[in-house]
């Protein structure tokens, strides 16, 4: 075969196979990639930390055409669009099941534990990879559970927002929804009723009618599915009956969770901690502090706020917030989405800041 033949070969076949990866990139886009509409989560075509760039990919959500922008507290210009609207479907009064009937759970398959009053619910991260946002009651109050895969990050808060406007009488009871969009490499839930943008990290809203108001956080607690079956032997959990077919038994991030690298590109960061330290974040409204999970001790790690005191204890789950006063937003997340957000954040139990 001669050299022209050759190279003429080789360029026939690089064209074929940047095609047939274009139609994959498409399926996968139209498939609502993330978890959305599919059955494996398809990594969004970005490179790997080499500086800040906005991701925009194909039939992913315009959300200057589907929410209120108004206020907007965040740069657009840094918002990633990554699956459409509800792409990743949240569940509202999802079904339960008791504990002791979900035997497709690993003994330590993670799970958030929310309490309210003496009502105990468990919601499997396997179910949440999928969906990101429960609405749920709980004790008789109206709660969010949340989970942002891309930063390990979990949340509890309650979904009756008080009105910032004078004159407005009565609280809300919003229900959520998953965006499609990411600030800091995290979730942007919106609410139903007025379309717009809230943080699930950043804890309040970013834009819309209600923009700047903050969620009543509730305490955040992951554990595995043996303690919480040992715990809560009569205790219900989020069944995996959601109506939607996802593959709940496997685990969609875990070679993602082996590396170091982002999968979106995040402005700025701190670098006191390795980007996937896991931890607690812990704020008031002039504070943050940062607590990784290596450093809380056996018998777990205290400290004080202006608030008052706060313990936080690990399991082979994650982290537990056991005592928090009024006041205090805590979350489970890696440290690097954590400072995003809370640039001026003080690492505890390193000396480090």
């Amino acid at each position: 075969m001669s050299n022209l033949t050759s190279r003429k070969s080789l360029l026939v076949a690089v064209l074929i196979a940047v095609i047939i990866a274009s139609i994959a990139s498409l399926v996968m886009s139209r498939g609502g990639g993330l978890g959305g509409g599919g059955s494996a989560i398809a990594t969004p075509p970005v490179q790997w930390d080499t500086g800040f760039r906005t991701v925009r990919r194909p039939y992913a959500v315009n959300i200057e055409a589907e929410y209120d922008l108004g206020g907007l507290t965040i740069p657009q210009e840094q918002i990633h669009t990554l699956v459409r609207k509800d792409g990743i479907p949240a569940l509202t009064d999802p079904n339960l099941e008791k504990v002791n009937e979900a035997n497709w759970l690993e003994p330590e398959a993670r799970v958030i534990e929310a309490v309210v009053g003496t009502d105990v619910l468990g919601v499997p991260l396997q179910i949440l990879n999928y969906h990101e946002i429960v609405n749920t009651t709980l004790g008789g109050e109206p709660i969010a559970i949340t989970y942002c895969p891309l930063c390990d990050s979990a949340t509890i808060f309650s979904r009756h927002i008080k009105r910032p406007t004078e004159g407005d009488s009565g609280d809300l009871v919003l229900e959520f929804g998953v965006s499609g969009a990411l600030y800091n490499s995290n979730v942007l839930l919106y609410d139903r009723t007025h379309k717009g943008l809230w943080s699930q990290l950043g804890m309040e809203a970013v834009s819309g009618p209600l923009v700047g108001s903050e969620l009543d956080m509730l305490p955040v607690r992951l554990v595995t599915y043996a303690e919480f079956k040992n715990k809560y032997p009569q205790g219900d959990l989020v069944s995996r009956d959601t109506g939607h077919h996802r593959p709940y038994e496997g685990s969609a991030y875990g070679d993602y969770f082996g590396h170091d690298r982002l999968m979106v590109p995040v402005a700025e960061m701190g670098d006191a901690l390795p980007k996937k330290t896991l931890g607690v974040g812990i704020a008031t409204d002039e504070q943050a502090w940062f607590i990784a999970k290596e450093s809380i001790g056996m018998k777990g790690f205290t400290f004080n706020t202006p608030l008052g005191k706060v313990t936080v204890a690990r399991t082979e789950a994650g982290i537990v917030v056991q005592e928090a006063p009024p006041g205090i937003r805590s979350a489970q997340t890696f440290y690097y989405s954590w400072s995003a957000f809370y640039p001026d954040t003080v690492v505890l139990g390193t000396g480090k800041k």
